[in-house]
């Protein structure tokens, strides 16, 4: 009987869940938010200076072939993209200020949320990851007649093997992060909308 009561009293302890504190949940929620708000516009402002240079680069420069002028165009497409997606995520972070302070709509918040980024970081890259690509590629024509085979060979093996490791290595750990910190959003969100449930 003792060992019955036992096991009674484990399942007890199990079944039990503790109590979230609301207060903390919500403000480690508004902490990751900020951390994506700052990472998202860090990452603008640098994406920014580039479009500026590249600018630079192609009014400043006397290019004989068009193709570079092409190219160029290509690869500030790509920067106002980025730049346009990283806005466009701020004011979602933003946005969310004004959803009631339940769990539920959060949850449903950053379930979308998340599935966009996932959209934004895997198919729309690779698109991007191409048009970049092909802008380089239109540019560096200029470059096969201006410089030696050698150091041609370096310059293009050089970007492509960077963009390999961007698009294989360090997007996916890129990936890897958000999807952890989303889940960890997620998952406090739900333990509290669930405590919400059982006190009602």
């Amino acid at each position: 009987m003792k060992d019955f009561d036992s096991l009674v009293g484990i399942w007890n302890e199990q079944k039990t869940a503790p109590i979230v504190d609301f207060k903390e949940v919500i403000s480690k929620y508004k902490v990751n938010r900020s951390s994506f708000s700052i990472k998202f516009l860090t990452e603008t402002f640098v994406m920014f200076a580039v479009f500026i240079l590249i600018a630079f680069v192609f009014f400043k420069t006397d290019f004989q072939f068009w193709t570079s002028y092409l190219g160029l165009i290509i690869i500030e497409a790509c920067c106002v993209y980025f730049i346009v997606i990283q806005i466009i995520n701020m004011r979602n972070i933003a946005s969310s200020n004004t959803l009631f302070d339940k769990p539920q709509d959060h949850i449903q918040f950053i379930q979308k949320f998340k599935k966009s980024r996932y959209l934004q970081n895997t198919r729309n890259y690779k698109f991007y990851t191409i048009s970049l690509g092909a802008g380089f590629s239109l540019y560096f024509i200029e470059f096969f007649y201006r410089l030696n085979v050698i150091t041609m060979l370096i310059l293009v093996t050089a970007t492509i093997a960077w963009a390999l490791v961007c698009y294989f290595y360090f997007m996916k750990i890129y990936i890897k992060k958000e999807e952890k910190r989303f889940g960890e959003m997620l998952a406090d969100l739900e333990r509290l909308n669930e405590q919400f449930k059982d006190e009602e």
